[in-house]
């Protein structure tokens, strides 16, 4: 495995095990931190420490006490410059180059020389996860790995989203939502092979309809004015839930909102950065739908129209909803709030490379849809506040599991057995 590989995948686990603690992890996850940092700084001007520090904590899960560790690796490989002293840091001045790929300067740095036995055993597992979903038993017999740090590897993930384990006929099944499916045409293709014809349903309703809220979907049982049959709609569920159907979330201070996105359209499978720039896409998505079916309140109309002027002129006109609208966004460094007038606020694109690219991504995903805007029932609304914050559609996906327990689906539960018989 290349260095580069190695730094992705120490994002990877980051981004999934956010605030979970695992020692056995370490450098992988100060490395993750160094790579998550670097990306939301890039383009910045000087940040003032203190608000960095609650910043990474809310938004990054980079916890105060770890901040240090990460931002002595962004100097050493010369992505930051530190004013003030080893006690006491003032500011941070980042220098993350718009242009070379950060995964492969991190990836040399020295903490990631010397990994420890549980955090090899990550690496290998994650990429033979990348190409395809594993039969556990055949993984560990070719590893060569032990058993017990096999299996701890394991549980870590699947608590945390990394790792999906499934029983079909007698074997045990492992995917990573975070590589299986990245391509939808495969996915759709493989879909269609094993005789999933409410799996090829489902991902072609999303695909038209990328964004849509999910308890919209359930609780109206229709998405983009296509009625859902309770099969499908299972099925839907489903999906969101093993990650595939992704399902970012919208956390507000007293409630959340996922959305369903379909895996990225195209035919090249995502590296790190183009994971990152794919989740902006969806979180500028996610945005606008929810100014368009769950508003705070006036509803917007034309979701594409506002994303369209936003990358002509570069911002959005002020109204009394943006505040809350795009805080999320924001928060992943995509743009900025500028008040104009008392309560009426404008929303800024960054005209950096990874924005643009993810805002045009946004463009085409909402091209694809039906933009129709529906009457929702009382409890499809949710509770909206302005402390808004963006969780990936990984982490996202783990915490659907954890919060909704559904019954299990016979015929969603069948089709999707099928599917993983063919691996």
């Amino acid at each position: 495995m290349n260095k580069k590989q190695i730094a992705e995948f120490a994002f990877d686990i980051q981004s999934s095990l956010g605030r979970t603690d695992a020692p056995e992890f370490d450098r992988l996850r100060t490395a993750g931190m160094a790579a998550s940092l670097a990306v939301h700084i890039r383009g910045l001007g000087e940040i003032d420490y203190e608000v960095l520090r609650k910043v990474c904590d809310f938004y990054f899960d980079i916890p105060s006490y770890a901040l240090k560790p990460v931002l002595e690796i962004l100097v050493d490989v010369d992505f930051i410059e530190v004013i003030g002293t080893a006690s006491k840091i003032t500011k941070v001045i980042p220098k993350v180059p718009h242009f070379g790929d950060l995964y492969a300067t991190l990836g040399d740095h020295q903490s990631l020389s010397e990994l420890n036995e549980h955090e090899q055993a990550a690496l290998h597992i994650l990429g033979e996860l990348q190409s395809q979903p594993q039969n556990v038993d055949r993984l560990l017999n070719t590893s060569g790995m032990d058993t017990e740090v096999f299996s701890r590897c394991i549980t870590i993930g699947e608590n945390n989203g990394l790792i999906r384990s499934h029983r079909v006929r007698g074997k045990t099944i492992l995917t990573s939502p975070i590589y299986f499916a990245d391509n939808l045409t495969e996915f759709a293709d493989l879909a269609a092979a094993s005789g999933s014809s409410d799996i090829r349903t489902a991902l072609e309703i999303i695909r038209k309809n990328q964004g849509w809220p999910l308890s919209v979907a359930l609780n109206q049982k229709e998405i983009g004015g296509v009625s859902l049959t309770t099969d499908i709609g299972n099925t839907i569920h489903k999906l969101a839930h093993e990650g595939i159907i992704k399902p970012p979330t919208i956390q507000f201070l007293k409630n959340q909102e996922s959305f369903l996105f379909t895996p990225k359209p195209g035919a090249i499978r995502l590296d790190a950065a183009n994971r990152d720039v794919y989740e902006r896409a969806m979180a500028i998505v996610a945005s606008v739908r929810k100014g368009q079916l769950l508003p705070d309140q006036i509803a917007i109309k034309w979701p594409l129209a506002i994303l369209r002027a936003l990358r002509d002129r570069g911002y959005l006109r002020s109204n009394s909803d943006a505040d809350s609208q795009y805080q999320n966004l924001v928060g992943l460094r995509v743009g900025y709030l500028k008040e104009v007038s008392s309560g009426r606020w404008q929303f800024h694109m960054r005209q950096d490379p990874e924005n643009l690219a993810a805002l045009d991504l946004a463009i085409k995903l909402l091209e694809s849809g039906d933009l129709a805007g529906l009457e929702l029932n009382q409890e499809a609304k949710i509770a909206l506040s302005k402390d808004e914050k963006y969780i990936q559609s990984v982490v996202a996906s783990a915490e659907l599991r954890k919060r909704e327990q559904q019954a299990t689906d016979t015929k969603a539960a069948y089709e999707f057995e099928q599917l993983m018989l063919k691996y």
